[in-house]
C-alpha cells in the first residue's frame, strides 16, 4: 500500500511548477525558463499570455490530478488491484493531465491570437 503514494507525484510536481510560475513569472523569452513551448515562443505577446495563463491552468490541474488520484486509489483498493497495476494506472493518469494541460494552454494561446498569422 505504500507504493500508491508513488500515484501522488504527478499531482504535488504540477502543483510545484505552476506554484514556481506564479511566483517567479519569467518576462524574458531568450532565459529559457518559464512556459516553453513553440506555441508562447512566437511573439514577445504570446510568451507575456502563456506566463499569464499557465500557472493558474496548472495549479488546478494539480489540485484535480491529487483529488482523481486519491479516488482512484480507494477504488483500486477496493477492487484489489495490484499495487503495481494501481501505480501504473496512476501514472497513466496522471500523464494524460500533464499532456492535457499543455494542450489547453497552447490552444489558448493559438485562439487568442488567431488573428495574428
Amino acid at each position: 500500500m505504500k507504493i500508491l503514494v508513488l500515484n501522488f507525484i504527478m499531482p504535488f510536481v504540477i502543483l510545484l511548477v505552476g506554484s514556481m510560475f506564479k511566483k517567479h513569472p519569467v518576462s524574458d523569452m531568450s532565459s529559457q525558463n518559464g512556459y516553453n513551448t513553440p506555441a508562447s515562443r512566437k511573439s514577445q505577446a504570446r510568451w507575456d499570455y502563456a506566463q499569464e495563463i499557465a500557472p493558474d491552468i496548472f495549479i488546478s490541474l494539480g489540485k484535480t490530478l491529487g483529488i482523481i488520484e486519491a479516488v482512484c486509489c480507494f477504488i483500486l483498493l477496493f477492487f484489489e488491484v495490484s499495487p503495481t497495476n494501481s501505480v501504473m494506472i496512476g501514472n497513466g493518469i496522471g500523464v494524460a493531465f500533464l499532456i492535457y494541460g499543455f494542450y489547453d494552454i497552447d490552444s489558448r494561446i493559438e485562439k487568442k491570437f488567431a488573428d495574428d498569422e
